[in-house]
């Protein structure tokens, strides 16, 4: 019985960590290369106005470089139809409950390496001011 209770703990623990590994590779990213955390959260698959959001602003070129080359950027994607890996899911799932507990979609959210919030970036902003914004937050 002991055996057994062991075998379950040790199956919840790695369970556990598999969604957890990918926000503490994120934080430990941020922490070594000394850059804020950029995450995207989308519905690529469902919602429209994430997919103009993408190309009206995170796909402008000036935008894009400073997210991948500023920031540790991830996308925290919420398909509906397009199956993701569950620790993927859940690791969203985990990011989301913790910068984007309203279920905004879609939202451009910084933080720091602790996960503390710095900005928060909507769809509608003008491409100069979300420059501006993340220029402002790429070396803090």
């Amino acid at each position: 019985m002991k055996l057994i209770a062991l075998s379950l703990l040790l199956v919840l623990v790695s369970f556990r960590s598999e969604k957890e590994e990918i926000v503490s590779g994120l934080q430990k990213q941020a922490v070594s290369q000394e850059k804020n955390i950029a995450v995207y959260f989308s519905g690529s698959d469902w919602c429209s106005v994430c997919k103009k959001f993408k190309s009206e602003t995170l796909n402008v070129p000036e935008i894009d470089s400073l997210l991948k080359n500023s920031f540790i950027y991830y996308t925290a994607d919420f398909p509906q139809r397009t199956k993701l890996d569950k620790s993927i899911v859940q690791a969203n799932e985990l990011l989301a409950e913790k910068l984007n507990p309203g279920g905004n979609f879609p939202l451009l959210v910084i933080t720091d390496a602790s996960l503390n919030v710095k900005a928060v970036i909507r769809y509608g902003n003008p491409s100069p001011k979300v420059i501006e914004e993340l220029q402002k937050l790429e070396n803090q």
